[in-house]
């Protein structure tokens, strides 16, 4: 996988090295659905279909006979063929899209009283508009319900079931078999009993497991055991020894008196630390789980670190308003500064209304920074790989690429011990935020 984006984006399944997980599927009915419905003899399956419902909802024949050329020349256009893989329905439903926000802004500026700004802008410029048709078809209630049955039916289960099944020597060729297989050869593909993807890195609907939910569950059992293992030692009463001992009780100290007590004090810090430890700990495990080769690391997601987050700021809030009520909660947001009133009076709300917003936006940042260091990590760890296994490395002497992959090697070891260190060091930077946070929410300030 080359490029870096789907590196460090959560997927529905886990990748390995080609050779040590190679796909031996045999038939299409075997394939996943996701799989056949980003093939372009599919799609054009689907689109057919779509452009037979068009037809039956009064669409011209004239108008449906080069449908199908102009979504397969927009399929490849923009930068990296970004639009590659959207179906006919989604390309329309787009086009539709565009139109209507581009007549809400000529009626905004020519017709400002118009009803419907979408009618009233085809009226003067349809001429010059591809898909007014498209609109006009789908802009009442029938044609509306009826566009959306089509698209349902496309998208059933039903119907990928018998592209699948149907007609297996035309369209399951051995070709076709192995250029399938060789597209999952890496891939362990997550199980999904829950629901249905609309490819490798998005869900269709119902509930996806993705990778990111299993390694969340794995280094949380793995928390609770090691917890449960400490409890089992203190309630014994013996006299705690052992490396692992000794490593957990020397993090739990770092973090209560050099990360929470610093921030909170004493009192408060003995309260919350169940919490912060937990945060510390977690974070820690998923930020080393991306050292694991082919594993990755959750807080490389931006779901995972603004859930983290999110929790933050509703623990400030609640605690907030427990020590001061609705109301002091509110005042207290805006710092005491001991102006005369004539400022006050002025300042005051101005501060406030900056202090409020601050109060969303430092939690966003905090989970945004924490998402950032994570992802930086890869890119550079990436990078200096491509170095030695990209492009341009074919064109290079045999002695200058042993140079250059030896120099490349040299720079990842180095690089990922220093990542080891800054999985440890992000981890007690989000905590020593969120402590922060958390106690600025329950003391005057």
């Amino acid at each position: 996988m080359s490029d870096i984006i789907l590196h460090i984006k959560d997927a529905y399944y886990f990748e390995v090295p080609k050779m040590l997980w190679r796909s031996k599927l045999s038939t299409g009915v075997e394939f996943p659905d996701w799989l056949v419905r980003l093939d372009g003899e599919f799609q054009k399956t689907e689109a057919a279909t779509l452009i037979d419902g068009l037809a039956e909802m009064g669409v011209p024949a004239v108008t449906l006979d080069s449908l199908e050329g102009q979504w397969q020349t927009w399929s490849h256009k923009g930068k990296g063929h970004k639009y590659a893989g959207w179906p006919l329905d989604a390309f329309l439903d787009r086009a539709d899209q565009q139109l209507i926000a581009k007549a809400k802004k000529w009626s905004a500026k020519n017709q400002p009283e118009a009803a419907d700004p979408v009618k009233a802008y085809l009226a003067k410029e349809g001429e010059a508009e591809t898909f007014g048709w498209f609109h006009e078809a789908v802009s009442t209630e029938s044609g509306a319900k009826k566009w959306q049955e089509i698209k349902l039916q496309v998208d059933s289960e039903k119907f990928i079931s018998n592209y699948k099944t149907s007609d297996p020597t035309a369209k399951w060729s051995p070709e076709k078999v192995a250029f399938y297989n060789s597209s999952l050869d890496g891939k362990v593909l997550i199980p999904q009993p829950f629901g249905t993807l609309r490819n490798a890195y998005e869900p269709n609907s119902g509930f996806c497991i993705s990778k990111y939910m299993i390694i969340q569950v794995v280094v949380a059992i793995l928390i609770i055991a090691l917890m449960r293992w400490v409890a089992v030692k203190i309630s014994s009463g013996l006299a705690p020894k052992g490396r692992l001992w000794n490593a957990v009780e020397g993090v739990l100290l770092f973090v209560r008196n050099q990360v929470v007590v610093p921030t909170m004090g004493e009192h408060d810090a003995d309260r919350f630390l169940p919490l912060l430890w937990t945060f510390f700990v977690f974070i820690f495990g998923l930020n080393l789980a991306g050292m694991v080769p082919w594993v990755g690391s959750p807080t490389a997601g931006v779901a995972t670190t603004g859930a983290l987050a999110f929790i933050v700021f509703v623990v400030g809030v609640v605690m907030g308003l427990r020590a001061f009520g609705a109301i002091g909660y509110l005042k207290n947001i805006c710092p005491q500064l001991g102006l005369p009133w004539y400022l006050a009076f002025w300042l005051v709300p101005l501060l406030w209304v900056i202090e409020f917003a601050s109060l969303f936006i430092k939690h966003t940042i905090l989970s945004i920074r924490l998402l950032a260091n994570m992802v930086a990590g890869h890119a550079v760890l990436l990078g200096i790989m491509g170095l030695a296994v990209g492009v341009h490395a074919f064109e290079m002497s045999s002695g200058a690429w042993l140079a250059l992959a030896g120099a490349s090697a040299l720079g990842m070891t180095a690089l990922s011990v220093l990542e080891l260190f800054v999985a440890f060091l992000q981890a007690a930077v989000f905590t020593f935020l969120a402590a922060m946070f958390i106690g600025n929410s329950m003391h005057h300030h």
